[in-house]
């Protein structure tokens, strides 16, 4: 072989590499792909977020009726995670129906539990130690306070990045603990962005509970493709570099 057509193979295994390699996502682009799933896919993923979002109500009335009926909101993780189980399918192109959502419950029922139970109280205690410190005062009040919020803030950036990677198809061998690990570096390896893409997630919630119809057929369904879209390809891309980096 000649040193010319070696050179020409090189590249072209260089390009083939280059396109073979996952691409860090834009959350731009996550945001206009998730409309256009959630346009195709909406027959499938309205009924499932109306599931979640009767359930939502159905709490809120209970602990406006009586206020320790609020730890049930814990239970709202088991239909949220049947739709991100349908989100993820569509992110990774694969085909997804309305017994993914049902199945997607059943299957992942006990580490949404629990990440539905760990997230609600970690939440309350944060919440409440927020209040205090302001309640307080004083620096050592405004200190806590402001650790209080910061702690709030990390948890729904890792929630935001836990769900899709717990559903991904992908990863379904993987044990919770190392998905959840994997979650914790999404955040860690692109905090700026997580937090953006949280903050126009909890923005979009907050609109959508005003508008409760909104709340009801597509919010969650609709944030859920956002985070799918973003959180997926960029966890395969720390995931590939961290196996570089350990690689001999």
């Amino acid at each position: 072989m000649s040193i010319h057509a070696a050179a020409g193979q090189a590249a072209d295994e260089t390009r083939l590499d280059v396109t073979l390699r996952p691409t860090p996502p834009s959350l731009g682009g996550a945001l206009r792909q998730a409309m256009r799933d959630f346009y195709f896919n909406s027959w499938r993923l309205a009924p499932a977020n109306l599931v979640w979002g009767v359930g939502f109500v159905v709490v809120v009335l209970l602990g406006l009726a009586f206020l320790p009926a609020s730890a049930l909101v814990a239970l709202l993780a088991v239909p949220l995670v049947g739709i991100h189980r349908m989100a993820a399918l569509i992110a990774r192109g694969e085909p997804a129906s309305f017994s993914d959502f049902t199945s997607g419950m059943r299957r992942f029922a006990l580490p949404a539990l629990a990440m539905g139970a760990g997230g609600t109280v970690l939440a309350v205690v944060l919440t409440t130690n927020v209040l205090f410190g302001l309640a307080a005062g004083n620096p050592i009040g405004w200190l806590i306070s402001g650790l209080a919020l910061y702690g709030l803030i990390a948890l729904a950036m890792l929630l935001v990045a836990f769900w899709p990677i717990l559903v991904d198809p992908r990863r379904e061998v993987e044990p919770v603990r190392r998905r959840l690990w994997l979650a914790a570096v999404v955040v860690i390896g692109r905090p700026g962005h997580l937090l953006v893409l949280t903050a126009i997630i909890v923005a979009f919630l907050v609109a959508s509970t005003v508008l409760l119809a909104a709340l009801l057929i597509v919010s969650i369904a609709y944030v859920a493709l956002v985070a799918a879209r973003y959180v997926l390809p960029l966890s395969d891309v720390l995931e590939e570099r961290l196996a570089a980096r350990r690689a001999p």
